[in-house]
């Protein structure tokens, strides 16, 4: 099981060159940053083999979707800037590695519904996957809440899943955010019971207020028990807002394997 670390949120406070050594020093094998394409793909890829890390996910480009705009997977006027995102991402993924490539859905726009969101969200997922499979990439997405993400689309596992469904693409996978699960009053454990053939990678925060494991009400002595029980053989990943320096530790360094 590969473990990561998210450079922006967990080693944000160094420059990006610095936090490859780092996420190494730590004890981590990989990293997840959805967006390095400011940097150019042999550069990045140096830094990821200079330092013996694996990159875990990489984001095809979309729009700020955290600044609500809406996004180029759920919206059909954007249909042109989402093939060419997909274009971007094979190009540079397979440069660095062939991570998992995440398609963003971001919000819908106020003109288009609900409706035709999904429809356009799940011919655009199975376009992509086509895409994205035949050189040799997998494709997967989170479902990530749209009270703190306003207007995110697929907001919850239960959409992402009849997105894979509509799509019939069974290959997409799932990337299961621990904290929006709990956020959406979502059982990940049971998700993993029910659904961990579709799970590509875990992100681990607590719940409530998103920091590090052992600052909220989520047992995750439970949820590595159910890893462990349902020998779940894809990628975990740290990714929350900190309330103390990683450098200080690295919380649940033990159940990861990290000396």
């Amino acid at each position: 099981m590969v473990i990561s670390v998210h450079l922006s949120y967990l080693l944000g406070f160094l420059p990006l060159e610095q936090r490859f050594p780092a996420a190494r020093k730590l004890g981590f094998q990989a990293v997840e940053f959805p967006f390095p394409y400011a940097v150019p793909a042999p550069d990045y890829k140096r830094l990821l083999d200079d330092n013996h890390l694996v990159q875990i996910s990489i984001g095809a480009p979309t729009s700020d979707y955290k600044a609500g705009e809406p996004g180029y997977s759920v919206t059909p006027a954007l249909k042109g800037l989402f093939d060419e995102s997909i274009t971007t991402v094979i190009k540079y993924a397979k440069a660095i590695g062939r991570p998992l490539v995440h398609v963003f859905s971001g919000p819908r726009a106020p003109d288009v519904s609900a409706d035709l969101a999904f429809e356009t969200y799940c011919r655009n997922l199975a376009s992509a996957y086509d895409r994205l499979h035949a050189e040799g990439l997998e494709l997967g997405f989170e479902p990530i809440n749209s009270t703190e993400f306003p207007g995110y689309f697929i907001d919850c596992l239960d959409l992402g899943l009849a997105a894979i469904a509509r799509a019939e693409r069974p290959g997409i996978k799932i990337i299961l955010d621990v904290y929006h699960a709990h956020f959406n009053r979502e059982d990940p454990i049971a998700f993993l019971r029910n659904q961990g053939k579709r799970v590509a990678h875990i992100q681990i925060a607590d719940y409530p207020g998103r920091h590090e494991p052992g600052t909220g009400a989520i047992d995750f002595n439970i949820l590595f028990e159910a890893l462990r029980a349902e020998e779940y053989t894809g990628s975990i990943g740290l990714e929350y807002i900190p309330t103390r320096s990683i450098l200080e530790g690295v919380p649940l360094a033990k159940q990861l394997g990290i000396q």
